[in-house]
C-alpha cells in the first residue's frame, strides 16, 4: 500500500505529511504486517520490481525487500509455513535494505505495471 509513503493525508504541525512522514516526525515507530499480502506477492510480481531492487532472486524475496526498504518502515513482519520459507525469506537479511535510489525506481514503472499490481488489490 504505497499511500502510506506518497499520500500526504496527514496533518502534522500545520503540514500535510504522508503517515509515514508524520510518525517519523512524531517518533512513532511503523512495523508492517501482511507485508507479503497473504502471500499474493510471494509470485508474479511484474519483471521491474527485479530490476529495482538488487541482490534478490525470488519475488518473495523481492517484496520482503520492498516493504523493509520503505523509508520509514523498520520491521516488515511476514508469515511461513514451512522450513524452505523459513530459509527463503532469511536470505533477504543478508542483504541490505535497498538505498533509496533503488527504491524509488519501484514507482518509475508504466501504466501497464501498475494495472498488472492492481490484481493483487494493494493499489
Amino acid at each position: 500500500m504505497p499511500e502510506a509513503l506518497t499520500s500526504a493525508n496527514q496533518i502534522v504541525d500545520g503540514e500535510s505529511l504522508s503517515l509515514l512522514m508524520a510518525a517519523d516526525r512524531l517518533g512513532i515507530t511503523v512495523m508492517c504486517s501482511a507485508s507479503m499480502l497473504q502471500a499474493k506477492l510471494s509470485q508474479g510480481l511484474p519483471s521491474f520490481v527485479g530490476e529495482a531492487l538488487k541482490g534478490l532472486t525470488t519475488d518473495a524475496q523481492l517484496a520482503i525487500q520492498f516493504v523493509r526498504s520503505t523509508p520509514g518502515v523498520t520491521t516488515a513482519l511476514v508469515g511461513m509455513s514451512g522450513g524452505a520459507h523459513v530459509e527463503e525469506n532469511l536470505a533477504v537479511a543478508a542483504v541490505s535494505p535497498a538505498p533509496v535510489e533503488e527504491f524509488s525506481a519501484c514507482f518509475q514503472a508504466t501504466s501497464a505495471d501498475y494495472r498488472h499490481l492492481a490484481r493483487f488489490g494493494s493499489i
